[in-house]
């Protein structure tokens, strides 16, 4: 079992491999594959550790701030800048100790690299409380952002990484007022490129691994939120577009960079196709497609225009991504999923040409038309998941179909003039198409 293997006798073992190649009494073959073994066994023996290390290296900072905070308005002003600066010098000293002796300590590295992020927090906290420095919640998290940055690098430590985008996503909810006057989010997607590269490193490393997939997840779900605060500040209406686009980046880079052996999708992929499905729903609505910005480019600011051109990144490199995987004939994907954002940016220039001043080609309202596009796709998109479940015996993929056309139909309840009679032969069928569907698949995996 991996978790009764002597970790002590693993690092003695991998120490004496060399030694046993030069010698000739192992292959070089047989070398790699003992250390790819217990390279994985001891990840997976660790990981207990390496969250109950983190959590206790949190707690005790949190003690140590607590026990400061109890005297500290009996202190002088020099004693609390002491104070304040003795958490971060104790995290340095730890930091210079994990890479002199404890380098390849997994635990040691995201333990220490917590706790300096918190006596990061602490010190610039403390000094601009003792010296009244004058600023906001904003830009106290925008320098703590900057400064914990180079420690994940250093300590390679993705639970830090993961701690860091979820501190950037905080940054943007404060900054981001949906009230008030918006400010530019722009400076969030800087946040979550300076993290990029260490993901890259993590795959690189090892691309099957449980902290590689969870890193790329939360920067995918830190793209989608962001996203959406961009295009609210861009007020270009290229919001469905965009959407689009990302999910069905998320979806293809869960296909094309963390595959699974199995038929199984990646958790990114799957993230990633719950998107397109949602939304294809949210699309499907009239009221979606109401456009209400009057796109001037002499009255929009520079960090608009920087705002609109981060939208239209995410449906180009879903373009480039996909189309790539056609001409090399390896595309593994559902051709109707990648196909969101075109059918997004097709329907968005007809809606947008057809409710310009003067450009009605019809006499009412176009909305209706983007809504009605996006019913028949969402369908189609059911359809086609419904289908390749089938092919793939995938019980879980051919339910999510079925559930994307019930939520098809139920959106339809909910926004249409359709008598009850339709509506309720529409459920009906949807319901007996669920029926069918398990009753096929489960007959499939009987018999196989």
């Amino acid at each position: 079992m991996p978790g009764t293997v002597n970790r002590r006798a693993v690092r003695w073992l991998r120490g004496q491999l060399p030694e046993l190649v030069a010698a000739g009494a192992i292959s070089s073959e047989n070398a790699a594959s003992i250390e790819r073994h217990y390279a994985s066994v001891e990840t997976r023996s660790n990981f207990g550790f390496v969250i109950l290390a983190t959590v206790g290296a949190a707690l005790v900072g949190a003690g140590i701030i607590l026990l400061i905070a109890h005297n500290w308005n009996d202190l002088s002003r020099a004693a609390r800048t002491i104070i304040a600066f003795i958490p971060l010098l104790l995290a340095q000293a730890l930091v210079a100790f994990v890479l002199l002796r404890r380098n390849d300590s997994r635990a040691w590295r995201e333990a220490v690299a917590v706790f300096d992020v918190a006596a990061l927090a602490t010190a610039i906290s403390l000094v601009s409380q003792t010296y009244q420095v004058q600023g906001t919640f904003d830009d106290f998290m925008r320098i703590w952002m900057i400064l914990s940055i180079p420690i994940v690098y250093l300590l390679r430590t993705t639970l830090g990484a993961i701690v860091y985008v979820v501190g950037a996503v905080v940054w943007l909810f404060d900054l981001w007022s949906f009230f008030g006057t918006p400010e530019s989010p722009n400076f969030f997607w800087i946040f979550l490129l300076l993290v990029i590269p260490y993901l890259l490193i993590c795959y690189r490393r090892n691309r099957e691994s449980s902290e590689t997939a969870a890193l790329a997840m939360v920067v995918a779900l830190a793209s989608i939120i962001a996203l959406g605060a961009t295009a609210d500040f861009a007020k270009s209406d290229l919001g469905p577009f965009s959407f689009a686009g990302l999910m069905t980046v998320i979806y293809l880079c869960g296909l094309r960079f963390l595959p699974r052996t199995d038929q199984r999708l990646s958790a990114l992929a799957i993230i990633g196709g719950i998107g397109i499905g949602v939304v294809a729903i949210v699309l499907s609505f009239q009221s979606a497609w109401h456009m209400g910005h009057d796109f001037n480019w002499a009255g929009r600011s520079f960090p608009q225009n920087v705002a609109l051109a981060i939208e239209l990144i995410f449906p180009i490199v879903a373009v480039v991504l996909s189309g790539w995987d056609l001409m090399q004939r390896r595309a593994r994907f559902s051709i109707v999923a990648a196909a969101a954002p075109v059918v997004a940016a097709v329907t968005w220039a007809t809606v947008k040409i057809c409710n310009a001043p003067g450009g009605h080609v019809l006499p009412a309202d176009c909305s209706f038309v983007g809504a009605a596009v996006f019913n028949i796709y969402a369908l189609w998109l059911g359809i086609d998941i419904l289908g390749r479940g089938i092919g793939s015996n995938s019980i879980a993929r051919a339910n999510f179909g079925l559930v994307l056309i019930a939520a098809l139909a139920m959106a339809r309840f909910f926004d249409s003039d359709l008598s009850f009679v339709t509506r309720g032969l529409g459920f009906i069928l949807v319901g007996a198409g669920f029926l069918v569907a398990n009753v096929l698949l489960f007959k499939q995996r009987a018999t196989a």
